[in-house]
């Protein structure tokens, strides 16, 4: 797979790189790093065993000297802080660059092996070897499987060469074609099975992610539910406090809502809260404005770095706007007004969320006890 490819599948460098790669990358980095020191030690214990020191010992100390190296380079590719899926990309090829080097490396000196080992045993260690790295490639490594691929022929090719060229007996040669044959089957199955595990916890991930959203929203009106406005109002509080950003609380319930549901009955009230959901929010859009059904016909609105003076004008345009405009609903035109309280966080005056809540909603109580279609600031008297 091309970088190009790569970079679709995990996300343009602008793009958040997505779980599924994040868990791809750290599972790579995690399973390069454990077996990093096994090829120096392993390519060591081979070649002492086949008197390499002795037959070939400048061979034998830079290929233990390349195996040192590339065990060194492991650790310099991290799986965190991770800024795009183009860095996700980017990361996957240089750790997979130092693994194809490994194994490309490991093929080559236990094909350079076969061919000045001076006995069959020797000539069998350095094929042992090259088993033992292919199967953990295909276990290990198997979420990339094609790369694995590669990675299996760097060490079988030289490996199978090494056979012929030094005259070892056929039944090397045949056994390492079954081996072959073991190993391309077991690659199949782990990357199939790898790829079924990403595509559970993904979707394990999906289910929560969808939990957490539903848990978050009102049902009928797909607004923030009251636990969503109270997580927000909540968090508002405290940065207020922390530093002065003002905010501002609006309140609204829908005038004669009851008439509503008591003449055209609940299918019509439930569509009316709905296209009152609709109306609120196209009016409250902007990026720290947060509308919420509180619940029944009782809305809020919240807006961040805004204060009082200027949010009862908008109150009382989106009033206006709802009592000169009927609603189509359910083939019906209705006509509805709304009563409004609106008030301003202030550290001095609201020990917290709740001191503020009160404020507004006495402000929409004397909006409602004045003839209601109205919007009363709390605070201010009557």
């Amino acid at each position: 797979m091309t970088p190009r490819a790569i970079a679709a599948t995990t996300g343009s460098a602008a793009a958040a790189a997505t779980p599924r790669a994040l868990q791809e990358l750290a599972e790579t980095v995690q399973r390069s790093r454990l077996g990093g020191p096994f090829y120096v030690v392993a390519w060591i214990m081979i070649g002492l065993a086949a008197d390499l020191q002795h037959l070939a010992p400048w061979g034998f100390a830079g290929v233990t000297l390349g195996f040192v190296l590339l065990a060194l380079a492991r650790p310099l590719v991290r799986d965190d802080g991770v800024v795009s899926g183009a860095d996700v990309a980017r990361r996957l090829w240089t750790i997979w660059g130092i693994l194809l080097a490994t194994f490309g490396l490991w093929g080559a000196a236990a094909g350079w092996l076969m061919l000045v080992a001076v006995d069959d045993s020797s000539r069998m260690l350095a094929a042992i070897g090259c088993y033992a790295l292919s199967t953990a490639c295909a276990h290990n490594y198997s979420m990339r499987r094609q790369r694995a691929l590669v990675a299996i022929a760097l060490v079988y090719l030289p490996m199978m060469a090494g056979f012929v060229s030094s005259g070892a007996p056929y039944a090397f040669f045949g056994i390492g074609l079954l081996f072959l044959t073991y190993l391309i089957l077991a690659l199949r199955r782990s990357n199939r099975e790898y790829l079924q595990r990403l595509d559970l916890e993904e979707e394990l991930r999906r289910q929560r992610d969808l939990f957490e959203q539903q848990s978050q929203r009102d049902g009928l009106t797909g607004l923030a539910n009251r636990r969503r406005f109270a997580s927000v109002l909540e968090r508002w509080v405290a940065e207020a406090r922390a530093a002065p950003l003002p905010f501002v609380l609006m309140i609204f319930d829908l005038d004669w809502f009851k008439a509503v549901n008591d003449r055209h009955g609940h299918a019509v009230g439930d569509a009316t809260l709905r296209a009152f959901a609709r109306a609120l929010e196209a009016h409250f859009c902007g990026r720290d404005e947060v509308v919420a059904r509180l619940g029944g016909e009782e809305f809020a609105v919240l807006i961040r770095d805004c204060a009082v003076a200027a949010a009862v004008p908008r109150a009382d345009a989106f009033r206006q706007s709802l009592a000169g405009q009927p609603l189509p609903i359910a083939g019906l035109a209705l006509g509805l007004t709304v009563s409004v309280g609106v008030g301003g966080f202030e550290p001095s005056r609201h020990e917290d969320g709740d001191a503020l809540y009160h404020a507004v909603d006495q402000a929409l109580y004397r909006a409602k006890a004045s003839g209601r279609n109205a919007v009363r600031e709390a605070g201010m008297p009557a």
